[in-house]
């Protein structure tokens, strides 16, 4: 089973911020824009009514490392394992959690 380097660079760098948000982020700003921003423009983001500046600022920078250090594959993965079919579903018979999905060999897919 592949490992998915996009997950790993968030789990490390998003301090809590959902894959969610860094995908939405990815398609509203787009790939080239994201890997051009530089610190000083992050640390000149400001907050909003509904996210501080931290939070707002950890985002962008979470945001521009997977882009820059994962290829298409590894954002598709991301995009395909948490968005499209993420989280558990709550097991009567095992009285616990379990995932609802399983992860794929994703090799023999061309993205």
């Amino acid at each position: 089973m592949n490992r998915n380097k996009a997950k790993e660079i968030c789990n490390k760098t998003a301090n809590g911020i959902p894959y969610v948000m860094i995908l939405s982020y990815i398609l509203d700003k787009g790939q080239a824009m994201i890997s051009q921003i530089e610190d000083s423009e992050i640390e000149e983001l400001e907050g909003n009514g509904l996210m501080t500046k931290d939070f707002v600022q950890n985002l962008v920078r979470a945001t521009r490392e997977v882009v820059r250090n994962c290829d298409q594959s590894d954002i598709v993965r991301l995009f395909k394992t948490d968005w499209c079919c993420a989280g558990e579903v709550y097991d009567p018979d095992l009285d616990q959690f379990v995932t609802s999905y399983e992860e794929e060999d994703d090799d023999e897919y061309d993205y």
